[in-house]
């Protein structure tokens, strides 16, 4: 993996085995009956997730170069909490959504979604998963060991880690800087590009 140089290359191949042991694992009949996620139920984005630096670097290069659209003011204020679990649940229920949560509680990047998000299946009832109340339950999830052990290496191979909001907030920052060529028009949302590359480069403007 650490043969790999480009960031965003890396994450993409910890992905593609992330989804391959995940699969093994998830073929087993008794897995399929008794997993109770689904589409649209959501609770797991309202926790704090994390990600390596090769993640943050595949989600900021959709939002800079393909214009998908986040609330960055959301966004902002989940980041400024940083890695601490404690001030996460000080943040209202509806503030804890992941930004790249659809309207219908599914994952609008579903494709480049981080590896933990695709290991994660669980046997508990939905009602485990909750986290309105600020308080984390027990939760059984799937043995997905080979797929673990791809994670760690992807995020040994990236160099650093941290939650989503915190890491994709650096990474935004990182990749709106006057050095990132600016992207075929044809795939970029141009007026959705341009304000938030002005946006960052006021917050990150020293």
């Amino acid at each position: 993996m650490s043969k790999i140089s480009s960031p965003i290359e890396r994450a993409r191949k910890t992905h593609q085995y992330v989804d391959l042991y995940t699969n093994e694992s998830l073929s087993n009949p008794a897995a399929k009956k008794f997993i109770t996620c689904h589409k649209g139920c959501s609770a797991c984005c309202h926790t704090q997730v994390s990600v390596n630096s090769d993640e943050a670097a595949l989600l900021a290069n959709k939002v800079i170069h393909e214009g998908h659209e986040v609330d960055l003011k959301k966004l902002y204020i989940q980041g400024n909490v940083e890695n601490s679990g404690s001030d996460w649940f000080e943040l209202p229920y509806e503030m804890r959504g992941c930004v790249f949560l659809d309207e219908g509680g599914g994952c609008s990047v579903y494709e480049d979604r981080p590896s933990v998000c695709r290991t994660n299946n669980a046997f508990s009832p939905p009602v485990q998963c909750e986290t309105k109340d600020g308080i984390e339950k027990p939760v059984r999830l799937l043995n997905t060991e080979k797929a673990d052990f791809t994670v760690i290496a992807g995020f040994r191979a990236s160099g650093e880690a941290g939650t989503l909001p915190h890491m994709l907030w650096k990474a935004l920052g990182e990749q709106s800087k006057p050095r990132v060529v600016t992207p075929s028009k044809k795939v970029v949302k141009k007026a959705y590009l341009k304000r938030i590359k002005k946006d960052l480069s006021k917050i990150f403007e020293v």
